[in-house]
């Protein structure tokens, strides 16, 4: 082998490691962060190898972790609700129907899809507490509007 050859490869590979501390990208914090699935209804966490389930029904769907893996959104009976990350403190948030919830960066609120003002799908945005009317995002001719008057759907 070329001793360039060499050298390069080793400084690539030590700026790949440093990288890597910088963002925590390590093999031992790769297999600490949880994942959140479901299967026929349920939503389940798998840590370390050992899945738990958190819901009791079959009617959950969609779970998505939140940026700081404590707490999990999910489709609970085609309203969107959250819960902690062991299954605690499971709550509506949404005040319609919804699907595809996504976490903002901050971890404080959700976006997810529903039918808008045009009758066609749109996304809203609501806090993770819930208690509170869905902000309209898109499409942008619904912005302006009052978004339609709906209840929560408890189930």
């Amino acid at each position: 082998m070329n001793r360039n050859f060499v050298t390069r490869t080793l400084i690539v590979a030590g700026f790949a490691a440093a990288a890597a501390a910088l963002t925590g990208a390590t093999a031992a914090s790769a297999g600490t962060t949880p994942t959140v699935y479901a299967s026929h209804g349920a939503v389940y966490v798998k840590q370390a190898g050992h899945a738990t389930r958190l819901t009791q029904d079959e009617v959950s769907k969609q779970p998505v972790l939140s940026p700081d893996a404590t707490q999990i959104a999910y489709v609970h009976n085609d309203t969107v609700w959250v819960m902690n990350l062991d299954g605690s403190q499971q709550h509506q948030v949404s005040d319609r129907a919804g699907s595809a919830p996504a976490w903002d960066a901050s971890g404080v609120r959700i976006t997810y899809t529903a039918t808008s003002c045009t009758g066609a799908p749109g996304t809203f945005r609501t806090g993770v507490d819930g208690g509170a009317a869905s902000e309209v995002v898109a499409p942008a001719a619904c912005v302006t509007e009052e978004a339609p008057l709906v209840g929560y759907i408890m189930g």
